[in-house]
């Protein structure tokens, strides 16, 4: 007599009762976790003894014996019920239902099989597997909400793929020419999980009855991307010559893209959506030459920089070096840069913003920008290593060196949002960055409500490139219950509008202004321009303020004291062009 038994191999579910079919059935209901469906595996063996058409009327080969069939008690309704199965001479599954209906499917020539039901109504569903009569049943059967691919059970077999969707194509992109077009307005399948190409690295859906692009590189050459492009959020796998997996989901905003080493061979590409389902979204798909090209933009390290060449100056680096003020352009990824690390934001590419040289060696210097708008910048050392950053103060960039080497420093100034406009200061420091002394370009406006014509409390004083003693006023912060908070970048505390402390009459040719008062209470500075733009500062040292103006305008300045509490003080407040003298001696 034939026997067929049901032996359990791979538990997915716990807590589900597990027993052979004599007597007894393997329970499964619908998963309580959304993101991990419920699956069991078993392990089927038997003789091939009974015709599958009597059980199927055109189904194939011969069942294991009807008794021996391997039971499943469904506890509750299920939307979906997949039954998969795997094993060699595998010729067909059967599955009875409990109102007595019965279903064939076919295996293919690996021996795989998968059939799935639909509003699946508690109650015990039997399943026999079949092969050639009289041969030895030895395989895998799972039972799952979601079915098994034949991906997961024996890998991805590259030489069954059928012709490639979108078709072959052979490398043709340079340096020179940019990104090679493959396919324009692909249709995006994402019905099967890409985590079995790789559990570590491959997530989201696509679809392996063929590739969606095979790229053929004809012999070995530099490294290479492939990258598609979509509204969608994309997710990729490339399968290498070598078999290799290659995964990516979000290398540019949600666009994927990897890059490989450019040996000969045929490179089979799968593109995917990190959700399930095609929903008619479409993609692009390219090659490039090194990093992925996601612009057409040329990078041009060689361009004349927009703002010049400029040198960095000790004398004035101690406080901040302006370096330049320029237009933002963002445009072109920052990440198309010869550069290893992920950085984000949009700048102009054909050439840099500006080139620093430094003339000899330093312990540490900066580089840093500030703006209305969120900046991000890029920098390349003169040893040929890049480094980027988005915010290092507030929605501000900078950039730091140790052992800063002599040479030429390639500085991109751009913007975290692409197509955004404003204008940047650009400034170069010893050591770390002067944010204290660094005011954005175009800043805010004074409001109407400070008087800045009004007659000043202490005094008028003219500053220029040949006064030879630094001013140095001790007053009294008047204290108030007006705030400063919202008149402007860096404006905190209490003053008085009505009229200014102190007018300080600019004069030609200064190279900075620098403002800063010492208090016996805790202070904080706002200074009009003579074009009526604002500058604040709370703590410039410690809880001392101070305010820097690079190229200041001819004209004058109002200088508006006031106490982060609005209790008022004594203070010292002083004026130079070089750094602040935070200790004064106020008998003198």
């Amino acid at each position: 007599m034939s026997t067929a038994a049901v032996a359990l191999f791979l538990p997915m579910t716990a807590g589900v009762a597990l027993a052979q079919s004599s007597g007894f059935a393997i329970e499964i209901g619908p998963g309580t976790d959304p993101y991990s469906s419920t699956r069991i595996g078993a392990r089927v063996f038997g003789t091939a003894t009974d015709p599958a058409a009597s059980f199927v009327r055109g189904c194939q080969g011969a069942m294991i014996p009807e008794a021996s069939g391997a039971a499943f008690e469904v506890t509750d309704r299920m939307e979906t019920l997949a039954f998969t199965a795997a094993g060699e001479g595998l010729r067909s599954l059967v599955v009875g239902s409990p109102n007595g209906l019965y279903q064939c499917a076919l295996a293919d020539d690996e021996g795989f099989v998968s059939t799935q039901l639909a509003g699946v109504a508690p109650g015990r569903y039997t399943v026999w597997l079949g092969g050639e009569e009289g041969s030895t049943i030895d395989a895998r059967l799972f039972a799952s909400e979601r079915a098994v691919s034949a991906m997961e059970l024996f890998g991805l077999n590259v030489a069954r793929l059928g012709e490639p969707r979108a078709g072959r194509f052979v490398f043709a992109a340079s340096a020179e020419t940019g990104r090679q077009d493959l396919v324009q307005d692909g249709v995006l399948y994402a019905n099967t999980e890409m985590r079995p190409l790789a559990p570590e690295s491959c997530w989201g859906y696509s679809q392996f009855d063929a590739a969606d692009a095979v790229l053929t590189l004809d012999e070995d050459g530099d490294d290479f991307s492939i990258f598609a492009m979509s509204d969608r959020d994309l997710v990729m796998a490339v399968v290498d010559p070598s078999g290799q997996v290659h995964c990516n989901d979000d290398v540019y905003q949600l666009n994927p893209g990897v890059t490989l080493t450019g040996a000969a061979g045929d490179y089979q590409i799968f593109v995917g959506g990190y959700g399930q389902g095609g929903d008619g979204s479409t993609y692009d798909l390219y090659t490039s030459v090194g990093a992925p090209a996601f612009s057409n933009a040329i990078v041009d390290l060689d361009g004349a920089p927009r703002a010049g060449t400029i040198s960095f100056d000790l004398s004035d680096a101690g406080q901040g070096q302006l370096l330049a003020t320029g237009p933002v352009h963002a445009f072109d990824p920052v990440n198309l840069l010869p550069m290893s690390s992920d950085c984000r934001g949009y700048t102009d590419l054909s050439a840099p913003d500006l080139v620093m040289t430094l003339d000899a060696a330093e312990p540490m210097i900066s580089l840093y920008a500030r703006s209305e708008t969120d900046l991000v910048m890029a920098v390349r050392a003169p040893d040929g290593s890049w480094s980027c950053n988005d915010d290092s103060f507030e929605l501000n960039p900078g950039l730091s060196f140790t052992d800063a080497q002599p040479g030429e420093y390639l500085v991109y100034v751009g913007a975290y949002m692409s197509d955004v406009t404003g204008e940047y200061n650009l400034y170069a420091s010893m050591g770390s960055p002067n944010w204290g002394g660094a005011v954005p370009a175009g800043g805010s406006m004074a409001p109407d409500s400070l008087n800045v014509t009004a007659e000043p409390t202490v005094g008028t004083l003219s500053f220029g490139p040949d006064t030879l003693l630094d001013p140095r006023i001790i007053f009294d912060i008047e204290a108030s219950t007006t705030e400063a908070f919202g008149m402007g970048t860096g404006c905190a505390g209490f003053i008085s509008p009505s009229q200014p402390d102190l007018v300080i009459d600019a004069q030609s040719g200064l190279p900075q202004l620098m403002i800063y008062m010492v208090g016996d209470v805790d202070s904080t500075l706002a200074v009009v321009g003579p074009d009526g733009q604002i500058y604040c500062n709370d703590d410039f040292e410690q809880l001392n303020p101070g305010v820097m103006i690079p190229n200041p305008q001819p004209g004058p300045y109002a200088v508006f004291a006031g106490s982060y509490g609005g209790d008022g003080g004594l203070a010292t407040l002083g004026v130079t062009i070089a750094s602040p003298q935070w200790v004064m001696d106020r008998e003198h």
